[in-house]
């Protein structure tokens, strides 16, 4: 799979998400976001273009062709949780105030822990650089 972050992003709310995928096994491609529509559920989220989706609600997606993800994408109600992996250098981005709710957690990373990111009613607040190192706890919930 390479180097990169893994992150889990949740929405809620039902479709419509607001993202196109590309790829799939008959592809011979991972399962990417394609495109992300402006002022969407996705959007707020944290989702990026170039994300690599690894499983939708702990569903596996290296085994899915395309139709698969679709009809299992059609199959959600309410809530979404994807498992994303998200390249090294990607920008990681700090939302505040957004329409949506936002929960981005680092599950785990072949590379220096970048930032945690969760949501919070008043936004976001900085860490500082020890935080940033790992040198002290930053306070936010890993579930």
């Amino acid at each position: 799979m390479g180097t990169g972050d893994f992150i889990c992003i949740s929405m809620t709310g039902g479709a419509p998400w607001g993202f196109r995928l590309q790829g799939g096994k008959e592809q011979k491609q991972p399962l990417q976001v394609a495109k992300i529509r402006s002022q969407s559920k996705a959007s707020g989220s944290g989702l990026c273009e170039g994300d690599e989706v690894v499983s939708i609600n702990g569903n596996p997606c290296a085994d899915l062709t395309y139709p698969e993800v679709i009809k299992l994408m059609e199959s959600i109600t309410d809530s979404l949780h994807l498992l994303i992996k998200r390249r090294v250098g990607a920008p990681f981005l700090f939302l505040e105030n957004q329409p949506y709710p936002s929960f981005l957690h680092v599950l785990g990373s072949t590379s220096r822990l970048t930032v945690i990111l969760a949501s919070r009613p008043s936004g976001w607040r900085k860490l500082t650089r020890d935080q940033h190192l790992g040198k002290q706890q930053p306070g936010l919930p890993l579930v």
